[in-house]
């Protein structure tokens, strides 16, 4: 097994063998194509490549946990769980990861961090580089194995990351509705807080 060392700089390349060895075949393939969209939509918005690249190829290190795994990382952690989480603990996987990777990777970028840890929810005030991974997490070539539609949100994820990240959290909304499922709140604060942003830029 790889392991990097607290002390190491995490390279793309001591990522990706660590990886090799800690996720799934499924989640590696997924985490290398989110991370090819990742740079693409990087050079497009001026937000560095390799940053990038390395966000995403780390966004889903604690998807191999249980769930029962993942609310004894959150108490380990102090991660506050709330009712939904405690109900889909499938939630955790990205505070939880971010933790893993500042503690067990040595990773301490706090932005690539919050890539990790807001890839599912989304969170007011996203920076560029944490907008491009919630968006690259779920516009990916495979993703179109389980959604459709996304070829409108990926052309617009090339000019506008907020017009793609509002779409994104329409969808999801959308399907949680219909399917009669619990809604993250934080999903709805960080719709709420993006929309106030673009109406305060129109004014």
């Amino acid at each position: 097994m790889t392991h990097l060392s607290i002390l190491s700089t995490p390279t793309i390349e001591l990522v990706t063998a660590r990886l090799a060895d800690t996720v799934g075949l499924e989640t590696l393939a997924h985490v290398r194509q989110t991370a090819i969209v990742a740079r693409e939509l990087a050079a497009l918005h001026g937000v560095d490549p390799e940053r990038a690249e390395l966000a995403a190829l780390v966004h889903d290190v604690a998807d191999p946990l249980s769930e029962q795994e993942l609310m004894m990382r959150a108490e380990r952690y102090h991660i506050p769980v709330t009712l939904t989480e405690a109900r889909v603990p499938r939630l955790l996987h990205a505070p939880v990861g971010a933790e893993m990777l500042r503690e067990e990777w040595g990773i301490g970028d706090e932005e690539v961090l919050n890539a990790v840890r807001y890839h599912v929810t989304g969170a007011p005030l996203m920076s560029p580089l944490v907008k491009i991974i919630f968006v690259a997490d779920k516009i990916e070539p495979d993703r179109d194995r389980y959604y459709s539609g996304l070829d409108a949100i990926r052309v617009i994820a090339r000019t506008n990351l907020d017009e793609a990240v509002l779409r994104l959290y329409a969808w999801r909304m959308s399907s949680l509705v219909a399917t009669g499922q619990p809604m993250h709140q934080q999903l709805v604060s960080a719709r709420n807080s993006l929309i106030e942003q673009t109406l305060a830029m129109q004014r």
